[in-house]
């Protein structure tokens, strides 16, 4: 598929503005010196090691509304460029992977005995995966790749990683899916336990550096279950 088209009416500032949101921002998360930036005119410069810059070309590019990056041409044209860089607390966009923390459950498994009952928890999250249609990888997912996972809470507790699950082993580009993330037992009421985090190591899914996503406690959903989602 071509992304390629031909603007009819002129650029103005005022269209840019409409059009999307300029960032000054590293064009990746690579942790490096020399460094790809995007200027808040629209501008493509690498900044040096050595306190030198330059412009990359006379192209501009802008973010659309639905968080992709756009190169705008002298001759007129324009055409994608893959996704508009994006960091927050539950999501984290590349320039060709979006991965998003939709939520967290405590599930709460409770088995009854002749005297007692015996309860066992896990912490789940949920995380939306995102491969651009401009990507040029197909991003496989694998059961090892909890090896490549941490979970940990804001105390620096570590919760082992149970299992990892997918609606597609191969997320082709243009495509979505939603992991389901079981990690070992879940915070105590008594830990002070503020927030969690789910680190996905640098590799899994083909990321460049480590990401890391996170959600407060109080946000968690809570649910009683029959058995485990990591069975």
């Amino acid at each position: 598929m071509k992304y390629h088209k031909t603007l009819k009416t002129p650029i103005t500032p005022k269209t840019l503005i409409t059009i999307a949101t300029l960032l000054f921002v590293p064009t990746s998360y690579a942790d490096t010196t020399d460094q790809k930036i995007i200027t808040i005119d629209g501008r493509e410069v690498q900044l040096n090691e050595n306190g030198s810059w330059k412009y990359l070309s006379t192209d501009r590019f802008a973010n659309t509304k639905d968080g992709r990056r756009i190169r705008l041409k002298e001759d007129g044209s324009w055409s994608y460029a893959g996704n508009a860089p994006l960091k927050s607390e539950e999501q984290v966009r590349t320039s060709e992977l979006d991965i998003k923390l939709q939520k967290v459950v405590i599930e709460t498994y409770r088995k009854k005995t002749q005297k007692s009952s015996r309860i066992k928890t896990q912490t789940v999250f949920y995380v939306q995966l995102n491969n651009s249609p401009q990507a040029k990888t197909t991003i496989n997912i694998k059961d090892s790749d909890i090896s490549q996972i941490e979970v940990r809470d804001n105390n620096g507790k570590n919760y082992p990683v149970l299992s990892i699950k997918s609606g597609t082993s191969k997320l082709q580009p243009g495509k979505e899916t939603t992991l389901v993330i079981s990690a070992e037992k879940s915070p105590s009421i008594w830990g002070n336990v503020k927030l969690m985090k789910i680190i996905f190591k640098t590799g899994t899914f083909g990321i460049k550096n480590n990401i890391t996503l996170s959600q407060r406690t109080i946000d968690f959903e809570n649910e009683d279950v029959n058995n485990f989602s990591s069975k």
